[in-house]
This record gives C-alpha cells, sequence and structure tokens, in this order.
C-alpha cells in the first residue's frame, strides 16, 4: 500500500486554518505541545503540523513529525517580510535556498556596520564526524518541489512567484536599510520566522524540503500586514502537493 505522506507546516492559526479544513478524514495527534493533523486531500496524504511561531518550535515540530509521521516530503508555508524592494503583498516566494539571518559574526569595532557581517551558518549534525558542527550557510530546496511550485506558479493571479531566498531568523525587522542590507549582500527576498530551522532538520534527515513564503507586507510599499495572505498561500501550497504527488507517480 502507497503511504507517501506530505508534511505541511504552518506556524500560526490562520497559516494552518484552511489547510484543517479541506482535509477529509482528519485524524489528530498532540506530539508534546504541538499539533498534528493527519488526513486527505484529493488523492494526497497530507500531516498538517501546526509547529507554532520562532526557529525553535519549527525545528523541534519538524523533527517530531518526521519521527513520527515519517513523511516523504516537507513544506513550510505562510506570510513573510519583503526584503526585495521589487516585491509586494501577495507575491510568492519559493525558497530555492534559505539562510540563519542571526546566525552571523561581527566585525571588532565600535560603531554598528553591517558590510562587515559574516554569516556563520547552522551547527548541524554531521554523521562523518559524529558532531554538531558548522555547517551550511545556506540549505537549498528540493528540485523536484521547487518545479512542482513552478508549474503551479503558472496559474497564480494575485501576483508575482519567483524562486529566492529566505533570511530566517526570530526578529521582526522593520528598518528599511537593513532589510536592503540583508537583499544586497545575502539575496533574500523575504524573512520568516521558521524555514531555515526546518530546512536544516529536513536535510539532516535527508527528506525532500521546500519553503513557500506569501508576502503579507513590505515596508518598501509602506503595506499593511494582509492576513488574507495566509489563506492564499495554502491555497496554492495545497496545489504544489497535488502536483508534486502528479509528478512523483508518473516517476
Amino acid at each position: 500500500m502507497d503511504t507517501q505522506k506530505i508534511m505541511i507546516e504552518g506556524a500560526m492559526h490562520m497559516e494552518t486554518e484552511l489547510l484543517l479544513e479541506v482535509l477529509a478524514d482528519p485524524q489528530e495527534q498532540v506530539v508534546g505541545q504541538w499539533r498534528f493533523v493527519e488526513g486527505k486531500y484529493h488523492d494526497v496524504n497530507l500531516v498538517v503540523a501546526v509547529t507554532s511561531i520562532g526557529m525553535s518550535n519549527a525545528a523541534a515540530a519538524t523533527a517530531l513529525g518526521i519521527e513520527r509521521f515519517r513523511p516523504t516530503a516537507v513544506i513550510s508555508q505562510g506570510t513573510a517580510g519583503g526584503h526585495d524592494p521589487a516585491l509586494k503583498a501577495y507575491d510568492i516566494v519559493l525558497g530555492r535556498r534559505s539562510f540563519d539571518a542571526s546566525s552571523y559574526r561581527s566585525a571588532q569595532e565600535d560603531l554598528v556596520d553591517w558590510r562587515h557581517m559574516e554569516l556563520m551558518g547552522s551547527y548541524a549534525y554531521d554523521a562523518t564526524m559524529q558532531s554538531f558542527i558548522p555547517q551550511e550557510v545556506y540549505y537549498p530546496g528540493d528540485e523536484k518541489l521547487l518545479a512542482a511550485a513552478q508549474k503551479v506558479a503558472k496559474n497564480y493571479k494575485r501576483g508575482r512567484v519567483i524562486a529566492g531566498c529566505i533570511a530566517s531568523c526570530n526578529t521582526w525587522n522593520r528598518q528599511k536599510e537593513r532589510l536592503q542590507f540583508l537583499h544586497n549582500q545575502f539575496s533574500s527576498s523575504c524573512e520568516d520566522m521558521e524555514v531555515n530551522s526546518a530546512a536544516q532538520i529536513c536535510q539532516q534527515y535527508g527528506i525532500p524540503f521546500l519553503g513557500i513564503r506569501i508576502l503579507s507586507n513590505t515596508e518598501f510599499r509602506a503595506e499593511e500586514f494582509q492576513p488574507e495572505s495566509a489563506k492564499v498561500c495554502q491555497q496554492f501550497v495545497l496545489a504544489v502537493a497535488e502536483q508534486y504527488e502528479k509528478d512523483r507517480t508518473k516517476d
């Protein structure tokens, strides 16, 4: 029997509400303090993980979800703020790669100068050395998941869909100068609080992963937070899951 499952993650109620509504025969489990709901969407077996906000929560929920449900792919989705001045609310960023924007080494100097920031990457487990060591600065998105998302993008009408870079950190940056710096220096398209942590855990387990983020607002356009964007993102991600499953069964 084919028990292939895709785990779709969202941090907040508004980022998982639609996913939970559309599941057929939902079966809920609480593991630790994290909620998981298993069910079916059309012909796709899904697990919806409500991770809660932040990088530690995302990492913990991802690891627990993998251990309990053994998904064959993981998608972290939700809202984000813009780093790329060319983007606006309802534009979607497919995470070709992601990085931890809070993991950096500054230069030894009296004045704050972001130009001298050096990204350090994550402390991840290395099986060959059997220890946790600094590893990748950037975690790549899975190419097959990305390809499925790009096919779905052709039908998206609410904005642009780009393959970009997601910066993750436990901060909410509103300083345009810093946002511009991160975009210029590290090619970040948007900022969230979960994707890179989930990507790290998936890489350690060897599970295909993709981060998908919709811009809820951007400081460069003085936009207010758009809560409806969370629902739009979930609709997009459900279509991605269907396309990924369709492509998988053809292989």
